[in-house]
């Protein structure tokens, strides 16, 4: 019986090795799985902002408006007119507020842009998009001083010569 109790005593510390040689080999396997998810090549994503949720930007759309503005012009007698609606969009998100306590220098800077252009220079286009939409863009964050702006979108236009 002696023998068998020993025998009983190796099996038992046998097993418990296997499990805790088991449990290494785990933790070694799950060590570099988190390591190389940590340590991975990821040049734009700094350490920390891999682990904390990503808060998505907010655009704010503000609707201008419609504008009726002479066009420069070499007589006059015959001045064309345009009329247009502009959508002005910001990643800010107190831009809205900024937008309509500002609406006269907003309205001003769409003005003297557009009132330098002429028939011929209105529609200009570059890679499809309005040159205007950029010059309007710069005007209007020059005239609020900061650059709040993110995109101008010319939602209706006519032309009238």
């Amino acid at each position: 019986m002696a023998q068998k109790n020993e025998a009983e005593k190796k099996i038992k510390k046998g097993s418990k090795l296997l499990i805790v040689g088991g449990l290494v080999v785990l933790l070694l396997f799950a060590g570099i799985g988190i390591g190389g998810f940590v340590f991975a090549s990821q040049e734009d994503e700094s350490f920390v902002s891999r682990f904390t949720p990503e808060a998505e930007a907010v655009e704010i759309s503000f609707p201008l408006e419609e504008f009726l503005i002479n066009l420069s012009s070499e007589s006059e007698r015959n001045q064309p007119v345009v009329r247009m609606e502009l959508t002005i969009t910001s990643l800010n998100e107190e831009a809205e507020e900024l937008f309509g306590k500002e609406i006269a220098k907003v309205r001003d800077a769409v003005i003297h842009v557009v009132a330098n252009q002429s028939v011929e220079t209105i529609y200009n286009e570059e890679e499809g998009h309005f040159l205007i939409k950029n010059d309007i863009k710069k005007r209007i964050n020059q005239a609020l001083e900061d650059d709040v702006v993110e995109d101008v979108f010319i939602t209706n236009i006519l032309l009238q010569k």
